[in-house]
C-alpha cells in the first residue's frame, strides 16, 4: 500500500502570493497616507480660515467705533493702525472746576469706571464743554487724565450714587467756570495699536497698549504681507490724512507650513471694508 502524497504550496506559488499581498498592502498604505495628507491640509486650511476671520472680527468690532474726524485715528501705516477707543460713558451730576473734579452718575454706567481709573492707570477722559449754550462753535471735548476715582460718592443731595473723578485737563484754558455743565457727557478711552507681533516663531495679530504687545488672533502669514491696512476717504480714494478717513480696508492673510497637493503651502486670505464712526 502506497502512502498518500502530502499536499502543499510550491515555491513559485508562495512567491506569487507574497508579491500580491505586498501590492495590496502597499495600495492600502498609499490610501492611508493620501487620506492623512488630505486631512492635514484640510485641517490647516480650516485653522487658517478661523484665524483670519477671528482677526477680522476683532478689528471690525474695534475700528468701526473709531471717529477719524474726531481725532481717534492717531497713526496709520500699511501694516498697523493706532486708534483712540472709547470704553466707558457717564453723565456729569456735579462739577467743581477749581479742583478740577466732576461727579458722574453711577446709574449711567459710570460704575464701569470703578477699578480702572486708579492714579497712574491707563484710562483718560473726554469731558464735553459747552461754554455758551446758544453757540455750537465753542463746544469742545476736553482731554483729561484721571488722577483719582472715588466710587463712594453721591449726587443730588445724597439721593443718587456717583463716582467722583479728579483729573488734570490737557488745556486749562478750555476749563472755564461755565464750560462743563450738569448733564454733560463724559467718556473714557484707551489708546491701542493693532499690528503684527511674533510669538513662538509665529506671527499674530497683536494689540499694543503702551509698550506691551499682546497676541490676540492668529497665526497669520509671516512677513510684511500677513496684515495690510488701506485708508480711504468718503469717495473711496486712498488718503494719508487721518481726519479724512471714512473707511479702512483690512486684508488678513494666513499661510500654513503644511504642503498642499501641488507642493506649495496652504494659504488663505480675507478682505473687509470697515466703515468708521464719524
Amino acid at each position: 500500500m502506497t502512502p498518500h502524497a502530502r499536499g502543499g504550496f510550491t515555491l513559485v506559488e508562495l512567491i506569487v502570493v507574497t508579491v500580491l499581498g505586498s501590492l495590496v498592502l502597499l495600495a492600502a498604505l498609499q490610501v492611508l497616507i493620501t487620506n492623512q495628507r488630505t486631512y492635514t491640509q484640510q485641517n490647516a486650511a480650516i485653522q487658517g480660515q478661523q484665524s483670519t476671520r477671528m482677526a477680522l472680527d476683532l478689528l471690525f468690532g474695534e475700528l468701526r467705533e473709531a471717529s477719524p474726524a474726531g481725532g481717534d485715528l492717531l497713526l496709520m501705516t500699511p501694516d498697523s493702525v493706532r486708534v483712540r477707543l472709547m470704553r466707558k460713558f457717564g453723565i456729569v451730576c456735579e462739577v467743581d472746576l477749581d479742583v478740577p473734579m466732576v461727579k458722574v452718575l453711577n446709574s449711567t454706567n459710570a460704575e464701569r469706571f470703578k477699578g480702572t481709573l486708579d492714579p497712574g492707570g491707563p484710562d483718560s477722559l473726554l469731558l464735553f464743554a459747552d461754554n455758551y449754550e446758544n453757540d455750537d462753535d465753542d463746544d469742545v471735548w476736553i482731554d483729561a487724565t484721571v488722577d483719582e476715582a472715588d466710587t463712594l460718592q453721591t449726587c443730588f443731595g445724597g439721593t443718587e450714587r456717583a463716582t467722583e473723578l479728579t483729573f488734570d485737563a490737557s488745556d486749562e484754558t478750555e476749563l472755564q467756570t461755565d464750560s462743563v455743565r450738569l448733564g454733560a457727557p463724559v467718556r473714557s478711552y484707551l489708546i491701542f495699536t493693532f499690528g503684527p507681533t511674533a510669538m513662538f516663531g509665529e506671527q499674530y495679530l497683536g494689540r499694543r497698549e503702551g509698550n506691551v504687545w499682546i497676541p490676540i488672533a492668529g497665526p497669520i502669514r509671516p512677513g510684511p504681507d500677513g496684515l495690510d491696512f488701506e485708508y480711504r476717504d468718503a469717495m473711496g480714494v486712498v488718503t494719508a490724512v487721518p481726519t479724512d478717513v471714512r473707511q479702512i480696508v483690512v486684508k488678513v492673510r494666513t499661510g500654513a507650513r503644511v504642503l498642499s497637493a501641488g507642493g506649495g503651502s496652504v494659504r488663505d486670505s480675507i478682505t473687509a471694508w470697515i466703515y468708521t464712526r464719524n
